[in-house]
């Protein structure tokens, strides 16, 4: 082969293990990918991907047509087009290196800049980026969430984000750190970000963000707050937050023991305003919701909704069991081990991708998942580990799935 087309075919390996979330060391990560691409229709075998990430020793050239696959995974039509796509980055970062929106090599401008606590430089690199014609901002937004996990001197990092518009929307609008170590992430927003987000809707998210997480951690909420949050007229706002208020509607209905007649009614105005969104958003309402019922031990009861029982089957069926965010796992868990016994037979699926941002979360329900099906003496050491760790995670809704089953 060509020097040139060996560094292409590297990119391309490269790239489909930045989508896929882990590295191809083993046959069994082999195996494992074969099955994803089977999720999108899309068959390469595990022998073929072992003999091309250099499992299977094979001196011959991949051909076209497991390329062309590859490269339509990764959303281009063939391998030839992703060819221009990379040469065409390179040729901008041989003209502009320091732009980050020149090239995956400018990452080394960036990481350098964050390690040398340059935050001049890293700004002005953020800046220069146009994520609205990237197609790796998720790619960007996890590699500037770990690096502000991981930095020594996290409060001048925040800061330098908050002060920027891309910082604030490639980290604290986008990454959202469900995880929030040390409550590093729930102090920055008031800290940080919302001296520069002074409108209402940026204080609603801090304001639902924080309730949300004081609650699932057993701590007092603002009550002005709440009155703040509820108050909002839902057409005027973003999915996510809207999902975020119907969860902490459930959460203060449940833990101010209300008739359960109003939670009934919360979840009916959820499913009423469901088919306004995609199919993709609408993962983040029931799945919130599910936690907030899990965690006020009124899942069981809400379970008998019949419209509701109905829309969770409807969202998995539609997805295909395809397991993309948190959401889905959730999802999962309540078709196939809750509702309805014909679900048994489909296969379990993990999530696709790391999404550390909510490392904690997929942990407790893959853990919570696995419990139900390990036999011992595994199912002994989840069952030792899984409360302890979800109550200690802010993640204790997980008890209320598996005593509600």
């Amino acid at each position: 082969m060509e020097q040139t087309e060996t560094f292409f075919i590297q990119q391309l390996k490269e790239k489909l293990e930045v989508k896929i979330g882990f590295q191809i060391l083993h046959f069994h990560d082999c195996r494992f990918f074969s099955d994803l691409l089977k999720q999108e229709k899309i068959t390469v075998s595990s022998h073929t991907l072992a003999r091309l990430f250099g499992i299977l020793k094979d001196n011959h050239r991949p051909y076209n047509s497991t390329l062309n696959l590859l490269a339509l995974y990764l959303g281009f039509r063939n391998f030839s087009i992703f060819c221009s796509k990379i040469k065409s980055s390179n040729s901008n970062l041989l003209i502009n290196p320091a732009c980050f929106k020149s090239g995956d090599f400018s990452y080394i401008a960036l990481e350098l800049a964050i390690l040398s606590n340059d935050w001049k430089n890293l700004q002005f690199i953020l800046e220069s980026y146009d994520f609205r014609n990237s197609l790796e901002k998720n790619q960007v937004v996890e590699f500037l969430g770990n690096a502000v996990r991981n930095h020594k001197k996290k409060g001048e990092f925040l800061a330098a984000l908050s002060e920027i518009e891309n910082g604030r929307i490639l980290f604290y609008e986008s990454f959202v750190d469900e995880d929030d170590f040390e409550n590093y992430y729930s102090d920055s927003l008031s800290k940080y970000y919302l001296v520069y987000r002074n409108d209402e809707m940026s204080q609603l998210f801090t304001c639902c963000f924080n309730c949300a997480k004081s609650i699932y951690n057993y701590k007092c909420y603002s009550k002005k707050e709440l009155e703040f949050i509820f108050n909002f007229n839902y057409n005027q706002l973003h999915f996510h937050v809207i999902s975020r208020i119907i969860e902490l509607k459930i959460l203060v209905s449940g833990i101010e023991n209300k008739p359960m007649s109003q939670t009934e009614a919360i979840i009916d105005e959820m499913l009423n305003i469901l088919p306004s969104y995609e199919l993709e958003d609408q993962v983040w309402f029931l799945s919130r919701a599910i936690k907030a019922l899990a965690f006020t031990d009124r899942l069981k009861k809400a379970l008998n909704f019949h419209s509701f029982k109905l829309k969770i089957i409807d969202y998995y069926i539609q997805k295909g069991g395809k397991v993309d965010v948190v959401g889905d796992l959730i999802i999962q868990f309540i078709c196939k081990l809750i509702y309805d016994e014909s679900y048994e037979n489909l296969p379990l699926k993990r999530l696709n991708g790391s999404h550390i941002n909510e490392t904690n979360a997929r942990i407790s329900i893959e853990s919570a998942t696995a419990f139900l099906y390990a036999q011992e003496p595994i199912k002994k050491v989840i069952e030792s580990n899984l409360f302890s760790f979800a109550e200690k995670t802010g993640n204790g809704w997980i008890k209320g799935l598996i005593t509600n089953k």
